[in-house]
């Protein structure tokens, strides 16, 4: 029965409720600078977001309450003005205007509920967003957790947390028997959410003494995880229900239910509301009284123990472990290894065999199954996905570099190329010299190499080139415990394992070598790398690997054409270069007959020459020099050296030939000048004038002659004869060559 002023009441609750929010809050502010734990941290964020709920509520029943002084108030005038005046008529043109609590209200109802709607979002967003030492997805045994201080006092913390849930859970089922009135109906909104931050308060209790009692923090992290998705959720369900509430119809009269009034909290608060709710739904769909049948009744009075019995039932069958041939099975105690022996002292986790076990029901201990006989597979470099698809779609009847396969590798590794190398170094040299003129040397002007400072040096490129690598490992687990417990996600540590050395590996290792001869040593090389990694104490994945292997090594697909083409241009080079020692073996053939008496040759020229221009060299040694070069040109029979072949043998007996053509015309000339000299002595007259006309034959052998005729005083002809120098004669004349 609802006293007669309801809204006073409702206002003390609210206002009741507003208050144990702020202390419940300052409360929770003291236990988390305690204790510094993210579950209680949630829970705080929580309930901080309450304060505003209340604080709504409050105003708008402290508005009702005004309303509902001033319906009594007008009640009395309107009395007081029947009895005096006789008539209402002038209240009931005025009274509307009068009645201004009501007006506040209902401008509170458009404008106070959606505005403090608003301010319970943004707080709900912030606490689930800002502020978080983790981030979402943080592995829950990793060290960016801030660990929980103070935790020899866990069990008194323990308390003070179940004590506070108490009194949040009181509070909570009275608002919510009070709620059930139309009169309180706006109450729910703070009675769900009382309720909670009454079911958060237990579970941090309950992680908290799981902390206190194994030392396991994993729960405790995970309640915070949960607890930070709760606030998201209900940022969510209230933007929701702000949206809907613009097109949600409304009745004259009709109590309005505020947007952060959240129904999924109101199934914890009062979940036979909602069965009700579901038995009208039902009874609605069959057009029948459905949820008065005997088959309802019996189902809404035993789903409460069929719920209990199948709880009970899963939590038995939990405590039995099956472990199948060729698995090992690792039994955690409250997040702690539970069978430990010592061995050579240290302790060694022991692991369950095939067959059945017994052990305490979940969450106490927790099974975990690894196949330790079975050979794993993990593939590197290769999408499975992808090659899964390609193969449903038959698209492998060519496997080639120009177009996409099945086991097409997309882990990219950076080869050296030494031909490239090579090249870059000798232009590094080039650049690195430049001639300038030596005086000091003995070869005078000649351009010797002057070394660049290495400071104004320019930075070399480096020579490599990028292929696309895929393999695969085949591993077998050792140590069970390790590859739980170690890591996370452990196929992918050694995943990442796998790919480190690989690449390192392929950075020391030539392109074709990779791709075709040398494969095999680089395999062998990866395989005992990753292992000696993986048996690394700090690492210790307790695998063994069994087999590693190269699938693919090939250029990226878009780029298969272009080092197609650096290959052929590759041979192409080689190809120039043998044909280039060809032709130099041929030139050095033609020239000595043998190419290894000409490089010889070339060599021992090269030493004299030098020696000829050294100061510092003796004598000894230039005509040790000198018989070495005579010696490869003209032979000796003693040290078994044949004389040079070739054009150099037919140059140098043309040369001999030239020396006795010259020699004997030298001894001619001299032999006809002794005859001469006797000529001169017996007539010198003839001799000379032999001489002389020997001398004009001699000048004017280029020269054109000319006879002339003439007549004179005498009888006879005359004959004169022109001797003018040539090149006094036209010019095509004087050019004509003496033809034979």
């Amino acid at each position: 029965m609802i006293i007669e002023k309801p809204e006073r009441r409702a206002r003390n609750v609210a206002l009741a409720g507003l208050v144990f929010q702020v202390l419940l809050t300052v409360f929770l502010i003291i236990l988390w600078s305690y204790s510094q734990s993210q579950s209680i941290m949630a829970v705080l964020r929580l309930s901080g977001a309450g304060i505003l709920i209340w604080t709504a509520l409050l105003l708008v029943y402290h508005q009702r309450k005004l309303v509902q002084d001033e319906d009594f108030e007008t009640e009395q005038l309107r009395r007081e003005r029947e009895r005096g005046l006789g008539g209402e008529a002038l209240f009931d043109t005025q009274g509307e205007r009068l009645l201004l609590a009501r007006r506040r209200l209902h401008w509170m109802y458009r404008w106070i509920l959606p505005i403090f709607t608003v301010l319970a979002l943004g707080a709900l967003l912030a606490s689930g967003l800002l502020g978080w030492a983790w981030s979402w997805r943080e592995p829950f045994r990793s060290s960016n957790w801030p660990e929980i201080q103070n935790l020899q006092n866990g069990s008194l913390l323990v308390a003070f947390i179940g004590g506070a849930a108490f009194l949040t859970f009181l509070l909570s089922r009275y608002v919510v028997g009070m709620a059930r009135h139309r009169e309180w109906q706006m109450l729910r909104a703070g009675s769900s959410y009382l309720m909670g931050v009454t079911l958060s308060l237990v579970a941090v209790a309950a992680v908290l003494s799981v902390l206190v009692a194994a030392g396991n923090p994993v729960p405790e992290r995970v309640l915070a995880l949960i607890l930070r998705i709760l606030l998201m959720v209900l940022t969510a369900e209230f933007a929701l229900n702000f949206v809907l509430d613009f097109y949600r119809p409304r009745s004259p009269g009709e109590e309005p239910r505020p947007s952060f009034d959240s129904r999924f909290l109101g199934l914890f608060s009062e979940p036979g509301g909602i069965a009700r709710s579901i038995a009208e739904a039902i009874n609605y769909q069959f057009g029948f009284d459905v949820s008065s049948t005997w088959f309802y009744q019996l189902l809404q009075r035993s789903v409460v123990p069929l719920i209990g019995f199948a709880v009970a039932t899963l939590f038995a069958a939990s405590c039995l472990v099956f472990v199948d041939t060729g698995e090992q099975a690792v039994i955690e105690h409250f997040g702690k290894p539970k069978y430990v022996s010592m061995v050579d002292g240290k302790e060694v986790v022991d692991t369950l065999g095939p067959g059945l076990h017994l052990k305490w029901p979940w969450p106490i201990d927790v099974a975990h199954k690894v196949a330790v006989d079975q050979i794993h597979e993990l593939k590197i470099g290769i999408d499975e996905k992808k090659a899964a698809d390609a193969k449903k779609e038959d698209k492998d009847e060519l496997i080639l570099w120009t177009n996409e396969h099945s086991q097409e590798p997309h882990l990219l590794v950076l080869l050296a190329t030494p031909e490239l190398v090579q090249h870059f170094d000798r232009s590094q040299k080039d650049a690195d010299t430049q001639p300038a003129a030596d005086t000091s040397s003995p070869l005078g002007g000649l351009a010797v190499a002057q070394t660049r400072p290495a400071d104004q040096r320019e930075a070399k490129a480096v020579p490599v080139s990028i292929l696309r690598v895929a393999g695969v490992i085949q591993y077998k687990v050792e140590d069970a415990w390790a590859w739980l417990t170690r890591y996370e996600e452990p196929e992918k540590m050694l995943e990442a394992i796998a790919n480190r050395e690989i690449v390192r590996h392929c950075a020391s290792a030539d392109v074709m070598g990779l791709m075709g001869t040398d494969r095999e040593r680089i395999e062998k090389a990866i395989w005992e790398a990753i292992q000696k990694s993986v048996d690394d104490p700090n690492v210790n994945l307790g695998v063994e690997i069994k087999f590693f292997g190269l699938q693919g090594a090939h250029p990226p697909q878009e780029l298969a054409e272009d080092f197609q083409k650096v290959i052929g241009a590759e041979h192409e080079k080689i190809a120039s270069i043998n044909s280039a020692r060809a032709e130099a073996n041929k030139k050095l053939t033609e020239v000595t007959g043998d190419v290894q008496k000409a490089r010889m040759l070339a060599e021992a020229i090269t030493t004299m020459n030098e020696l000829e221009h050294n100061p510092t060299a003796t004598e000894a040694q230039r005509v040790a020099a000198r018989d070495k070069v005579h010696a490869l040109f003209f032979g000796k029979a003693e040290e078994w050296i044949h004389p040079i072949g070739g054009q150099a043998a037919v140059r140098l007996a043309e040369a001999r030939a030239r020396r006795w053509q010259l020699e004997n015309e030298a001894g001619a000339k001299a032999v006809a000048f002794e005859q001469d000299i006797a000529t001169m002595k017996v007539a010198p007259t003839v001799f000379k004038m032999r001489k002389y006309l020997e001398t004009l034959v001699a000048s004017m052998d280029q020269a054109r002659k000319y006879i002339i005729a003439s007549q004179g005083h005498y009888e006879l002809p005359m004959f004169q004869i022109n001797l003018q120098d040539p090149l006094s004669a036209p010019l095509d004349i004087a050019t004509d060559e003496k033809k034979p």
